[in-house]
């Protein structure tokens, strides 16, 4: 789903005011402090708790809710719930070393640390134990096996934080890492690396985990990575993502047999992945084709020496008629059982062998998570957008769902939240490929190009943008030809994702309200807590409106309503584009309609900013100082 399609071609800038009004927006909703005994929370009360991620702690199962700020924990022998609390703030990650609970709050820019008690009934109760500050927006991390390691990832800031836990709670943070991506999952393959995934595009990053440094930066064939896991059989890790072939056009047949979207498992040799190259080797030197993975060996024909393959391998995710929208979280067992979540079309696919095709059961809506108890004799499902449990048994042949545990009583949700869960539902598009979330992941964007006719032709392919805050920023399409957002979006369920609903049926009004909902996202210098210095900020603005910037960019979405020529065409030969908003530009590459600026510097120094004279060295300075701070 395509509703923006607008390229950058011009300078950044702000008015004083907009800048306000951004960083307002972007302020952190809850900065309260934890309690040191959570509050239990009644789940008779009708809520939306939007369970993000799951853990096995003890014997216990826990969940960390994202909207309501509390944790869910289930026994995981009698799959009866045994508490609910309030930790406050926006949980979006929980894991267990065993000893402690550990919660990242992607609000209050922390990680927490719980310990749990039960009494003689069997009834939880929690303990506040330490917390830490991480850079803001943690979305994820991970603990050593030993338990004392802890890796967390800040999305928006764009960091890893390493930290020690010792046996009395404390926490001791090592390294910050700035990363060359937005992360979100991150895993320990052994005691020594890391390794990072980013949220949006396909860029892996192995990380030393003594000395903090990036030892290898990687490209995959691939974007939305939202599964990675260690197989010990292959010794692989296994990737889940999706690979949008921006080569192709959209059209029934080109859907229905898989080729615009592909999903997928990808399997890479750990040998291979964890040897060092030059960190300051970019990823675009890496050829990411389809036939190979960046610096690894070509992958069509993968080697195996009797115990693990040599090479990388790619494992296609559903067939015609079946599709696989948004592959999502996996783990594997002792035992070689792979479970695979396919978010997209609410579904768990699972395997008891590597070599083996993958089979399919149903899950609740938008399955997002998963873990093993104890003894690996049960998987819980976290299912996102009903508050459920998906309960399997996994001592039987095959894997077999046994029991649907809800969290507690689920409210109605309001027409945006209505639209947030179909635009993550794949069943939307023909046979359930992708979902809108697909290319604009998490309602930003994937940052490739795709052709899905949103600026009514053909074989020009335009650079997916994000969709926060598109609700202000009207028109749509490249051409600006759409005045409504729901014209845009009414195109896209229809030509960009074929959908089989009849016309009177697409969920129009719900997607509107989802998306006006939306804001940008938070500019980089702010999601990293930098000041910038206000007089070079004033000399930037200055020089906004001296360069004329303020004609294509201007109000508080920073756009207007023209249609530009910009002085670089498509291959359809169209010059003329909607200028972009530049309220979280810094967060947006790469830029112009077909992605050729891979820097934000290089649109300052393109000279398509509509001036005869170049901008000089500290004039681009300037503006990517302000641009940073959108």
């Amino acid at each position: 789903m395509l509703p923006r399609l607008r390229s950058l071609h011009s300078v950044a800038t702000i008015l004083l005011a907009a800048l306000s009004a951004i960083t307002a927006t972007a302020s952190p909703p809850n900065t309260d402090p934890v309690s040191n005994t959570p509050a239990a929370v009644d789940p008779a009360v009708p809520a939306l708790r939007v369970p993000l991620d799951i853990t096995s702690h003890q014997q216990l199962i826990v969940t960390a809710n994202s909207r309501t700020g509390t944790l869910s924990i289930i026994d995981s022998q009698s799959l009866q719930p045994v508490g609910e609390f309030h930790v406050g703030g926006a949980p979006s990650a929980v894991d267990s070393n065993g000893q402690y609970l550990l919660l990242t709050d992607h609000s209050r820019h922390s990680l927490q640390i719980f310990k749990t008690h039960r009494d003689a009934n069997g009834l939880c109760s929690l303990e506040h134990v330490a917390s830490a500050p991480v850079p803001r927006y943690p979305v994820d991390l991970t603990v050593s096996a030993d338990g004392h390691s802890i890796a967390v990832t800040s999305l928006w800031s764009r960091m890893l934080t390493l930290l020690l836990l010792d046996d009395a709670g404390r926490l001791h943070e090592t390294h910050r890492i700035p990363l060359p991506f937005a992360p979100r999952r991150v895993l320990h393959p052994d005691a020594d690396h890391l390794i990072v995934a980013d949220n949006f595009g396909g860029e892996l990053c192995v990380v030393n985990n003594d000395s903090g440094q990036i030892i290898r930066h990687q490209s995959l064939h691939g974007h939305n990575i939202r599964g990675l896991a260690i197989n010990p059989q292959t010794h692989a890790l296994l990737v889940t993502c999706q690979t949008l072939d921006s080569r192709t056009f959209t059209t029934y047949e080109r859907i229905f047999w898989g080729v615009l979207m592909q999903n997928g498992l990808h399997s890479l040799p750990l040998q291979s992945l964890l040897r060092p190259v030059p960190a300051s080797t970019p990823p675009a030197t890496q050829p990411a084709t389809n036939s190979s993975y960046g610096s690894l060996d070509a992958y069509d024909e993968p080697e195996y020496d009797g115990s693990s393959y040599s090479s990388p391998q790619r494992y296609p995710l559903g067939t015609p008629s079946v599709g696989s929208g948004d592959p999502g979280a996996m783990l594997v067992t002792a035992d070689d059982t792979t479970l695979l979540l396919i978010s997209g079309t609410n579904q768990v696919a699972f395997r008891a062998a590597s070599h083996l095709p993958f089979e399919r059961l149903p899950t609740g809506r938008r399955p997002e998570s998963l873990c093993l108890n104890s003894d690996q004799s049960r998987a819980f499902i976290a299912n996102r957008f009903d508050d459920s449990l998906t309960v399997l048994d996994l001592t039987a042949a095959a894997p077999a769902v046994v029991a649907t545990i809800p969290l507690g009583t689920l409210r109605q949700p309001t027409p945006e939240e209505s639209g947030e869960h179909l635009f993550y539902d794949a069943s939307l598009s023909l046979d359930g490929w992708f979902s809108c979330h697909s290319c604009h992941t998490d309602g930003h964007t994937n940052g490739l190009l795709a052709d899905t006719f949103g600026d009514e032709d053909r074989g020009a392919p335009k650079k997916v943008l994000s969709l926060l805050g598109t609700g202000y920023t009207a028109p749509w399409a490249w051409n600006g030809s759409k005045t409504h957002l729901e014209d845009q979006i009414k195109t896209s369920l229809i030509i960009s994702m074929q959908s089989q609903l009849p016309t009177d049926q697409l969920p129009i009004e719900p997607l509107s309200a989802f998306l006006r909902s939306t804001t940008p996202p938070p500019s980089l210098q702010f999601a990293r807590d930098t000041v910038p210095d206000p007089a070079r900020l004033s000399r930037a603005r200055s020089l906004f409106q001296t360069a004329n910037c303020q004609s294509c960019h201007s109000g508080s979405s920073l756009t207007s309503a023209a249609i530009v020529d910009v002085g670089i065409h498509d291959e359809e030969g169209v010059t003329e584009f909607n200028p972009p908003s530049l309220r979280g530009v810094s967060q947006r590459g790469p830029w112009f309609h077909d992605g050729r600026a891979t820097q934000l510097r290089e649109v300052l120094e393109s000279g398509h900013h509509g001036s005869d004279t170049p901008l000089s060295e500290d004039q681009i300075n300037l503006l990517l100082e302000l641009l940073d701070s959108l």
